[in-house]
């Protein structure tokens, strides 16, 4: 299992905060995205390739498509925006 924790208005936008994943297979970051988007259209919508958004993996921003190993916190995060 993964948890996995939405932010912002990605979490209003999706309709949940926090959920767990069953994740016995492992995969990357990029598996998890394709994972969430195959829900429906509006998942697919808000977590669109062409957006930007934040994934942290144990408390690490990930830059890059990681490992997400069985057990890890995993946080999704919607662009920052500040003046």
């Amino acid at each position: 299992m993964i948890y996995i924790q939405y932010f912002g208005p990605l979490a209003s936008e999706l309709g949940i905060r926090t959920e767990t994943l069953p994740w016995n297979n492992g995969g990357t970051t990029e598996t998890l995205l394709e994972l969430l988007r195959s829900r429906n259209s509006r998942w697919k919508n808000a977590l669109a390739a062409e957006k930007i958004f934040k994934i942290v993996v144990e408390k690490k921003i990930c830059h890059d498509v990681v490992e997400i190993l069985d057990g890890a916190e995993v946080a999704i995060l919607p662009p920052v925006t500040g003046g």
